[in-house]
């Protein structure tokens, strides 16, 4: 081999090395999955919304790092649409709105741990206010016969 294929040869392995070694890490994405229970009093806290007292089946946990920016979703039934909309309501959460498309995009089950759970006429209430570092997002479904179904979420977002 001549010296310049093997200077070829160097500079490509090299390349390689160099590539394996730096930016080819990929950063960890940050956890979708609950981290902790947390209280009501720290949703609360956050999302300047209350948890109806009449609420049943309350779940509240946190979602990320804890030096990470706070992320809390409740889970809880209601007894009937008046109550949803004053929960709307509490906090200026946002408008009650019942959903165009009928149901709830890949990206906001996840974003608020519906899952797999089949909506019924699904409504929601949402709200990022100016001068303020918090989103506020509730998903509600309405099974026939039964309580009203709440995922609600609140989190810090960075601006």
């Amino acid at each position: 081999m001549t010296q310049r294929g093997t200077t070829l040869a160097l500079t490509a392995v090299l390349t390689v090395l160099l590539a394996g070694c730096f930016g080819n890490e990929e950063e960890p994405e940050p956890t979708a999955e609950p981290t902790a229970a947390a209280e009501p009093s720290d949703f609360e806290e956050l999302s300047g919304a209350e948890i109806p007292e009449s609420a049943e089946s309350v779940e509240v946990f946190s979602v990320g790092d804890s030096g990470s920016l706070r992320k809390y979703v409740a889970t809880f039934t209601l007894s009937d649409e008046e109550e949803a909309k004053a929960f709307c309501e509490s906090g200026k959460i946002g408008y009650y709105r019942v959903l165009s498309a009928g149901d709830v995009v890949e990206e906001e089950r996840e974003r608020h741990f519906i899952g797999e759970t089949e909506l019924v006429d699904p409504v929601r209430c949402t709200s990022v206010k100016q001068g303020e570092n918090v989103d506020r997002s509730v998903v509600f479904s309405y099974p026939e016969g039964e309580r009203v179904s709440v995922w609600a979420l609140t989190q810090e977002v960075g601006w």
